[in-house]
């Protein structure tokens, strides 16, 4: 009988000084907390959507996103502005993203 051997190479790569890898879950974490709370601006700057498909999106998820059902979206009534709580948001557009991107496509 044949044995084979298995080799594992084992090497480091060395980094920049004050340059360091994170996950992208901390990278953006990190980013979020930055500004813990956002406006419909500023939702649209960090995930890349317009305001247009931003409303559609905060409109067809109400019930999952609206602080009161437990969500992290604060609706306006009466004129007032969307506020977000950033990780909470960047969490749903993250996990939902195929649902999101499958009702925008409609």
């Amino acid at each position: 009988m044949e044995r084979t051997k298995v080799v594992i190479p084992q090497f480091s790569i060395e980094l920049p000084a004050g340059i360091e890898l994170i996950s992208t879950e901390k990278r953006e974490q990190l980013e979020a907390d930055r500004q813990v709370i956002w406006d419909l601006n500023k939702a649209v700057e960090m995930t890349g959507y317009t305001k247009v498909d931003l409303k559609k999106i905060l409109t067809e998820f109400k019930k999952r996103l609206d602080i009161d059902n437990g969500g992290c979206v604060y609706y306006p009534y009466h004129g007032g502005k969307y506020t977000m709580e950033s990780l909470g948001f960047t969490q749903f557009i993250r996990n939902n993203f195929a649902e999101i991107t499958r009702f925008l496509k409609k």
